[in-house]
């Protein structure tokens, strides 16, 4: 009888260590998070340890992310990493590949605040989030129900959930306004989202390179974005009415082929967006109110590179705006291989081609030394409807007190639109 006791405990205790061995351990409130080599089994466990303790993490190796039959292998999960944040996270994966698998359904990486969460005693301790590097491949990804102009979403990739993101961080739960992120810094991505460096954004897999929610300040540097079906980084306030997220600066980044560039949404305050250099997008660098009536105070848009735009520019229901020395060039020209001379395809405002639209801005705005040039020396000249910069009524707010000087049109229809 005490022999089949034994054998059965032997038995227990190897059947444990094999599931063990196949999931990773539980992360815990003490260890050292350890570097999962490209084990992504191993990789939720290691970030949510990294949090779980502030401790700094390494990652190298490639990762499958995504649906798979048998995950015993090590190398692959059955979903998207989703991590609770819980103290600070610092990353560094300069030496990794996070490469979605065709059946992946959701965001990529999902770091989510939850209410009231005590695990490793952080409730009401703020957490700062880091990550520098890595190379993050969603093209084979299944779009979100969300997209922008999802009826271009190829058959076959639809997805079914409403996020699809790379890098999805939520830092605060809106419905009961518990707050955890205080500051975040991402750089050094590389993001693709498209399998041929061609493709335009609506082909790309997945949602948005970057989205952010609730930070009290964030910074974007030094990151590159391939083809995105959405926007290349989405940084938003949080809170039940956008209380919760200011101070956003997002400076040297490059992106092409996407419907967003860089947009701030939901009234967040303190925005600036610097030495940024953008091709071929349908939108390049915004504000977004979401919600009718959130407003946006104090942006700064200085000294970017925008090439090949439907609306290179665009604030909406913002506040005291500094929009200085940028360069738009080939407004009017091809964008998302849209060919048409007769409207602007995905511009939702107008069927012409905006350099800079003003859209309810109000408060003390300049507008200066920007230059805003048309397409020159292609078949496009002269038959394409481009504005310079742009005045509209928006959300029942006219646009106002704006200062303009010492600004350069080249090949435009209009210098200046009033609407």
């Amino acid at each position: 009888m005490k022999r089949n006791i034994k054998t059965s405990l032997r038995l227990l205790t190897a059947c444990g260590a094999m599931i063990f061995a196949g999931q990773g351990l539980a992360a815990d409130c003490s260890s050292t998070p350890a570097n999962p080599n490209g084990k992504a089994s191993k990789l939720q466990n290691a970030l949510q340890q990294a949090t779980n303790t502030g401790k700094p993490l390494r990652l190298t190796g490639t990762y499958y992310i995504g649906s798979d039959k048998d995950a015993s292998d090590g190398k692959t999960i059955l979903k998207g990493i989703t991590v609770t944040l819980r103290k600070d996270l610092i990353v560094d994966a300069t030496a990794a590949r996070f490469i979605a698998k065709a059946d992946l359904d959701g965001d990529l990486f999902s770091f989510d605040t939850k209410s009231n969460d005590n695990v490793c005693e952080n409730k009401g301790q703020l957490a700062d989030f880091t990550w520098k590097g890595g190379d993050f491949d969603m093209s084979r990804a299944k779009v979100s129900t969300v997209v922008p102009i999802t009826r271009l979403t190829p058959a076959g990739r639809e997805g079914k959930d409403k996020t699809a993101d790379a890098l999805s961080i939520r830092g605060v739960v809106n419905t009961t306004n518990y707050h955890k992120l205080n500051e975040l810094v991402i750089e050094y991505i590389n993001f693709y989202g498209t399998r041929n460096n061609s493709d335009p954004f609506y082909k790309a897999g997945g949602d948005s390179g970057i989205l952010m929610t609730g930070a009290l300040k964030a910074t974007i540097r030094y990151n590159n974005f391939y083809g995105v079906r959405d926007a290349a980084v989405y940084l938003s306030a949080g809170g039940d009415k956008g209380q919760f997220g200011d101070h956003f600066t997002i400076h040297d980044n490059y992106v092409e082929r996407a419907f967003d560039g860089f947009t701030s949404k939901r009234g967040a305050d303190n925005i600036v967006m610097r030495n940024n250099v953008l091709e071929d997008v349908v939108v390049g660098l915004s504000t977004k109110s979401v919600y009718p009536g959130w407003q946006a105070t104090n942006v700064k848009i200085l000294d970017n590179t925008i090439d090949n735009a439907m609306r290179a520019i665009s604030l909406e229901t913002t506040n005291n705006v500094m929009i200085e020395h940028n360069e738009i060039n080939k407004l009017g020209d091809v964008v998302a291989g849209q060919t048409s001379t007769s409207k602007a395809n995905f511009n939702a405002y107008a069927d012409a081609f905006e350099g800079i639209a003003l859209n309810g801005v109000q408060g003390t705005n300049t507008i200066r030394n920007n230059e805003i040039r048309g397409v020159t020396g292609s078949a496009r000249e002269g038959t394409t409807t481009t504005w310079g910069i742009v005045h509209r009524s928006y959300e029942g707010r006219d646009t106002k007190n704006i200062n303009k000087t010492n600004n350069t049109f080249l090949n435009l229809d209009k210098w200046s639109k009033y609407l």
